[in-house]
């Protein structure tokens, strides 16, 4: 069964955003349910993933839905079409402590069983709080809500998102500062949401989004990641290689660096020894 993938998706991110805002101001959405070895899972991530995946089953499509909270969830009779990957509210922390910053994620693709980034063919991120639609696809990219417009002109220094363990190795301190250095002694900013500031870098709003931990999740990048290569942005994994090349896996863990500016994760992968 053929779908329009880009309107389906775009669509259950809005509905999904818009259950979010309903229950803004419920506090009993803010509980945790079940705990982790490192995430908890919360009333709200549970009825938004609940509201995703209803909608894709109602489309009557075969699919493989790879979910942050229950795991795999298959839905339709036969062998899959596509692959969703969905993360029902990135930022969950946030939207527990009433800051704004917090988004919808969901990436899909034609069924595989050794899926990569790069067969995900559509990806939209849905910033809530805002009303800000995010959209990349194989035949490019489409923002709405979103009129901030060029803010080079506006900015002091160059903003990089990054994500880092007080106990990094000296390799990776080496190379941050060999970029710190060279590239406009940059701001640092963490602000909670991978899958928003992914964009921004995407956009070029940030010189970088980068995430040091290996402790990203499919959910976390995979609808950013397809909007960031529509956009022509630059993503990377640790190893050097493109994420678009990374097996797309619910076991593995990611570190990448995302930014429009090739030089500079050139520079932050050859300061590791690894491009």
């Amino acid at each position: 069964m053929e779908i329009n993938l880009e309107s389906l998706i775009k669509d259950l991110a809005v509905k999904a955003g818009s259950f979010v805002k309903s229950k803004a101001g419920d506090m009993s959405y803010r509980q945790i349910m079940r705990r982790g070895s490192t995430d908890v899972s919360r009333r709200i991530d549970l009825e938004v993933e609940d509201i995703i995946i209803r909608g894709i089953e109602e489309e009557g499509l075969r699919a493989m839905i790879n979910t942050e909270e229950r795991g795999v969830v298959r839905v339709g009779d036969g062998e899959p079409n596509y692959t969703f990957i969905i993360d029902p509210l990135d930022g969950s922390l946030n939207f527990v402590l009433g800051i704004p910053f917090y988004s919808i994620s969901i990436a899909v693709g034609k069924y595989g069983k050794a899926l990569r980034f790069n067969d995900l063919t559509d990806g939209v991120v849905y910033y809530v709080d805002k009303d800000s639609l995010y959209y990349g696809g194989l035949g490019g990219f489409d923002v709405k809500g979103d009129d901030l417009g060029d803010l080079s002109g506006d900015i002091d220094r160059p903003v990089v998102s990054m994500y880092l363990e007080p106990d990094a190795d000296d390799k990776l301190i080496s190379g941050l500062r060999s970029v710190y250095e060279r590239f406009g002694r940059f701001k640092i900013r963490s602000l909670g949401a991978a899958s928003l500031e992914m964009i921004m870098a995407s956009m070029g709003r940030f010189l970088a989004f980068m995430d040091l931990r290996s402790r990203l999740r499919i959910f976390d990048i995979a609808g950013a990641y397809v909007v960031s290569r529509a956009m022509g942005a630059n993503a990377y994994a640790l190893s050097g290689r493109e994420l678009g090349d990374e097996l797309v896996s619910m076991d593995r863990r990611y570190s990448v660096v995302v930014s429009r500016r090739v030089d500079f994760v050139r520079e932050f992968l050859g300061a590791l020894g690894v491009q």
